[in-house]
């Protein structure tokens, strides 16, 4: 491959992969984004619904009677509401202030109790909070009023729990998320490494396709091109008369242009620039209106209706028969070319020398033809984008006792 068209392979892969990488690590870095702050977000949201149902539980469970004495017997049947992982107290308001509940062991010192519960009764509503006590232990707090038997505010509930293990809870899935993460971003940029490179192949190959043929449509030019040379040549020397020159002159200029038009449908079929246009036609009519009027042709045909393109189909069958034609004339005395239709499928056969062993899964190829054959080896290449072209195959055998068949089939 030539450096600069290799150069430019290269920085297009780099360019796909660098595309590739970015929007797969934006993709990634979204996906971590969403997934860290919704776990925060629920995390968050247990441990206040927990503190709130916790304190809406001793709110329920305590009373006031009319003399103002605080009863808190129910709750203290409650099994492991006071013995859970926060601590539970009711203030009274006072004057003079008093702790009405406490926690046998408490895990928070908090500043100023008092304080908040009157500033929390003075509010008449639920106060959620986070801080730090004065060992500056991390707590989240939900503070309730709560009231006495007039519906008067008197006293205040406040649950204090650790915010520290849900901090821990969040910092061990961020630490996860990241990992899986970059195991996922190292994943998928190999992935688009490797796919970057599979998405280049066709034009790598398309690449290498044109060299070849434009290599091979050159060298076969060559030789009419020649041949006119040499005519002109003879045509100065005086050798020949100008009418005889004139005559070999037209059969160059005919041969060379029907090899500029097999080139020129071959290029066009192999770029998919020739629109198929296919519709119901009969094979049998389609393949019988081609047959050669100056040449013996064994012709069977059943009736036989197909989706196709009428001028691509004829120039297929007709690329088969002059093909079959010329190899069969090789053959002195030999057996009439034959075609049959049957189906969906066209198969002609001569008596002709076959196909070398050495060539016949290459014959399909461009420019590729068997020594001592008089073609450029382009028919069966153009035959072979044709019944592609209309989902089916080209099949090549040699027959017993001498001579090959091809068989078109749609």
């Amino acid at each position: 491959m030539p450096r600069g068209r290799e150069q430019l392979l290269r920085r297009l892969h780099l360019r796909l992969t660098a595309i590739w990488t970015l929007a797969w690590l934006l993709c990634v870095a979204a996906l971590c984004t969403v997934a860290i702050v919704t776990h925060a977000r629920l995390t968050q949201l247990d441990l206040a619904s927990n503190l709130r149902l916790r304190a809406t539980a001793v709110y329920g469970l305590t009373w006031f009677d009319s003399a103002g004495k605080f009863h808190d017997t129910l709750l203290r049947k409650e099994p492991g509401l006071l013995d859970g992982d926060a601590d539970i107290w009711v203030i009274g308001l006072g004057p003079p202030p008093s702790v009405l509940l406490r926690p046998q062991r408490p895990r928070f010192d908090l500043a100023e109790p008092f304080s908040l519960a009157e500033t929390v009764v003075r509010g008449g509503r639920d106060l959620a909070q986070e801080g730090r006590d004065r060992h500056g232990r991390a707590y989240r707090l939900q503070a309730k009023p709560t009231y006495d038997d007039q519906d008067r505010p008197i006293a205040t509930i406040l649950v204090l729990a650790d915010s520290s293990a849900r901090d821990a809870s969040q910092a061990a899935f961020v630490r996860w998320t990241l990992l899986i993460a970059a195991g996922f971003a190292a994943f998928g940029i190999v992935i688009g490494h490797v796919l970057s490179r599979r998405s280049l192949r066709p034009a790598i190959a398309s690449f290498e396709q044109q060299e070849r043929f434009i290599a091979a449509a050159a060298h076969e030019m060559r030789t009419p091109v020649a041949r006119l040379q040499a005519l002109c040549e003879s045509a100065h020397d005086g050798q020949q008369t100008p009418a005889q020159v004139l005559a070999r002159v037209e059969r160059v200029v005919g041969q060379t242009a029907g090899l500029v038009d097999k080139l020129l449908l071959l290029a066009r079929l192999d770029a998919a620039a020739s629109p198929v246009n296919k519709e119901p036609v009969r094979l049998d009519l389609l393949v019988e209106a081609v047959l050669p009027d100056d040449h013996e042709i064994v012709f069977h045909a059943s009736q036989s209706v197909v989706d196709a393109d009428v001028r691509l189909i004829q120039t297929a069958v007709r690329n088969l028969i002059e093909n079959a034609l010329v190899h069969a004339a090789r053959q002195a005395g030999g057996e009439p070319v034959a075609v049959t239709v049957s189906a969906n499928k066209v198969t002609v056969e001569d008596r002709g020398p076959g196909f070398p062993e050495a060539l016949l899964k290459r014959i399909h190829e461009p420019f590729v033809a068997g020594p001592g054959s008089p073609g450029t080896g382009l028919g069966l290449s153009i035959v072979q984008h044709i019944a592609q072209l209309h989902g089916g195959q080209l099949r090549l055998e040699n027959r017993e006792g001498g001579g090959a068949r091809v068989e078109l089939i749609l």
